[in-house]
């Protein structure tokens, strides 16, 4: 890290800490305990985005989308992306949440590949083993270092085992062609060096008592199993309703564990809207938001989970709220590429 460090401080809260000026922001802060909101962590989600009052920043490689030009005016900033130049006050505008545990800070462990495992035709199960625990809640997830042929890869992806199982971690990932790191994935053999930083992520299962509604697509299947796996271990008593939505029969991973249900009170629901002519199929046809729509009369007493491609989670979110959901019920995993 830098020599060069710069004070940083929350308005109105007065919570204050050093950031190197060649980390971002947002490292600084979780490197010494300081919650902030986030997301993707890769200048793509907007999750991050903060007024800077007073102070200078680099405000490093976005796209317009995650931050337009007039805001960049303004002095908004994404401190997944921003760095500091100067001493920084930054508007602290998080509301309240009762429910958040404590924070984890992250850490980087040097692992190695257990195995690999093909789920589904797109669907692959990464087990990554670790020296030492990392603890973390269910839901989080972790950055994925990889040596490649491009050079060192990173990409994140979220626990699909439980904090149980902190030195023995599942991962589930959308083998990409052509993909950095997911195009090699049916590559990897046991005992190759790959790093775990982590753990990252407020998208984790809040206690309560109100039904817990969960929606997820493609990989953003894994949060959600951990998190199951985790509420079956703790003998959570609650209801719990998944939607998960996939293309056909056979883009259904973990079917067996899920219809079994995990000794929870767990109602599982899969979605297909890919269903061709032969397909044996007596479940539910089209997407997941449709799905839901018919499902979920009333919002307004449960807690939600939405984890996957971000126009399934802006979509059912919106849906939600019209049913009464509160904002402060509502979690977001989106998913969002590497690259633009």
């Amino acid at each position: 890290m830098s020599d060069v460090e710069y004070l940083i401080e929350l308005a109105p809260g007065g919570q204050t800490f050093t950031c190197g000026e060649d980390e971002t922001l947002l490292d600084g802060a979780l490197r010494q305990g300081i919650e902030l909101l986030y997301g993707c962590r890769h200048g793509r989600c907007s999750t991050c985005k903060y007024l800077i009052e007073d102070g200078e920043v680099d405000f490093g490689e976005v796209t317009a989308y995650a931050l337009p030009d007039n805001e960049r005016d303004e002095g908004w900033a994404l401190l997944c992306r921003a760095r500091p130049q100067s001493d920084v006050l930054i508007r602290d505008h998080r509301l309240p949440d009762a429910r958040a545990l404590p924070l984890l800070t992250p850490t980087t462990l040097e692992a190695e590949v257990a195995g690999v495992a093909q789920l589904t035709p797109e669907l692959w199960e990464l087990a990554v083993a670790l020296p030492a625990p990392l603890h973390f809640y269910a839901g989080q997830f972790a950055e994925l270092g990889l040596e490649t042929a491009q050079g060192r890869v990173w990409r994140s992806y979220s626990m699909a085992s439980p904090p149980s199982s902190s030195q023995l971690l599942k991962f589930v990932m959308k083998r990409i062609d052509g993909g950095a790191f997911s195009g090699g994935i049916d590559q990897l053999a046991a005992g190759q060096s790959i790093s775990v930083r982590g753990p990252f992520g407020a998208s984790y299962l809040r206690a309560g008592a109100r039904p817990v509604l969960l929606c997820a697509i493609g990989s953003g299947l894994a949060p959600i199993m951990a998190m199951l796996r985790d509420a079956a271990e703790r003998g959570d008593t609650r209801a719990f309703s998944l939607f998960y939505g996939a293309r056909r029969p056979h883009d259904l991973p973990y079917l067996e564990e899920l219809r079994a249900g995990f000794g929870l009170n767990l109602t599982f629901v899969p979605t297909l809207d890919g269903l061709v002519e032969g397909d044996d199929w007596s479940g539910v046809a089209g997407t997941v938001t449709r799905a839901v729509q018919h499902a979920v009369e009333n919002a307004r007493d449960m807690d939600a989970y939405l984890c996957g491609a971000p126009p399934m989670c802006e979509t059912v979110s919106r849906l939600l709220s019209a049913k009464g959901l509160p904002a402060e019920q509502l979690y977001f995993d989106r998913f969002f590429a590497a690259s633009a």
